[in-house]
């Protein structure tokens, strides 16, 4: 039975902060994507994780100006 791929986030996974830096925006920013459902993340123990392949696509499609 194939593994739903969707479903799971994938490593590597980035902090709001590094997310920021990454794609050159504010940590406000960051989580209304999360919100949006424009990035994927997750929180942990009450810290939010983000998958940098979520934040590279997103980026690939152009949709940060």
């Amino acid at each position: 039975m194939p593994i739903d791929r969707e479903r799971y986030i994938e490593l590597p996974l980035m902090t709001v902060g590094e997310t920021a830096r990454y794609m050159g925006v504010g940590r406000k920013i960051v989580y209304q994507l999360i919100e949006y459902g424009e990035i994927r993340a997750v929180k942990n123990e009450g810290r939010v994780a983000i998958e940098k392949a979520s934040v590279d696509a997103f980026r690939a499609a152009g949709r940060l100006t």
